[in-house]
């Protein structure tokens, strides 16, 4: 066959292989060839942000509110927070998100010897998690970041502003944090870079990005497929933990390391401050607060943000939100 014909057929079968790979894994939702998602009633995006509640969203269990606080003092609330039109993977009912904060506290409490995180629990002794859906799409979210040409929003900074006009809804406000499990994803920066969670510094707001347009096998060995599922997952290995799984995996990497950011750590009196990333440290890739994520070390060698000696720097050991435990 001639070498002017197979070239380009051989070049119009990758284009088709190409666009049938992009259709099924890369943008499901792509609207110029793939099926149109219908949209539920209660999706606008040219309204004022408000949260509707969908007929499937009504399961036992699932609390819509911030439940009456055991204590009032400085806590963690969560929230299971989705776009209008994403399904609900009940995250909060099914205990994914439970199961990965008590799995964190242990971690915590293991590094630490004696301390633990405050989460905000209702009156079962669970942590307390508030399903809040919001009646704007995902695309809403992407578009907005684009609104402002002088200044590049992202998606975080749109949930930060609605969990904060809406601060009535939540039980003591003002001394609580909030960690969010979004049921949807940054802007990417790069097609190989995703940015699995956000928070920002000695803030009020974490944000766990709890999807992927890509799917991944998920599971204890990532290597042995029959053993793993397949799911839409930020983190390159797991993803929120089942009933069962004790695993301190990437996901709860991910979700404390951007808790203690909201904590105000590092601070810039750290001894080992990342130049090129001045929010993280950088003595050890296996430390919670490298810019990694690492998953060994709360503090390596305790001398930047744990049970530290700096004099005149704060230490994380005396954060509010931390609570003692014998």
């Amino acid at each position: 066959m001639h070498r002017y014909f197979t070239i380009p057929m051989i070049g119009f079968f990758v284009i088709i292989c190409g666009l049938v790979i992009y259709l099924q894994f890369i943008n499901k939702d792509w609207k110029f060839i793939g099926p149109k998602i219908i949209l539920p009633e209660s999706c606008n995006d040219n309204t004022d942000v408000k949260f509707v509640i969908h007929d499937d969203d009504y399961i036992e269990d699932r609390s819509f509110q911030d439940n009456p606080d055991k204590f009032n003092d400085n806590q963690f609330h969560v929230i299971y927070l989705l776009p209008c039109e994403r399904i609900d993977r009940k995250f909060d009912v099914n205990l994914n998100i439970e199961r990965s904060l008590l799995v964190i506290n242990k971690w915590f409490f293991d590094k630490s010897k004696k301390q633990t995180i405050h989460f905000d629990t209702n009156r079962n002794d669970q942590i307390d998690v508030t399903f809040l859906r919001v009646n704007k799409t995902m695309n809403w979210f992407i578009e907005k970041t684009n609104e402002n040409i002088d200044r590049k929003n992202n998606v975080s900074e749109i949930i930060e502003d609605i969990i904060l006009t809406n601060k009535d809804k939540f039980n003591n406000f003002y001394v609580k944090k909030f960690i969010i499990f979004f049921e949807g994803w940054e802007k990417r920066k790069s097609l190989s870079f995703n940015i699995c969670g956000s928070s920002r510094f000695n803030g009020k707001i974490s944000i766990y990005y709890t999807f992927n347009p890509f799917k991944k096998y998920v599971g204890k060995d990532i290597l042995d497929i029959k053993n793993n599922k397949k799911m839409f997952s930020c983190t390159k290995k797991d993803h929120l933990n089942d009933i069962g799984d004790d695993k301190f995996g990437d996901a709860e990497a991910t979700i404390l390391h951007e808790m203690l950011h909201t904590l105000g750590t590092p601070s810039k009196c750290a001894n080992n401050i990342d130049l090129n990333s001045p929010f993280h440290v950088s003595d050890s890739k296996h430390d919670i607060l490298n810019k990694e994520s690492g998953n060994l070390y709360l503090d390596y060698n305790n001398d930047d943000y744990y049970n530290h000696s700096i004099d005149g720097c704060f230490d994380l050991k005396n954060s509010k939100y931390l609570i003692e435990n014998n």
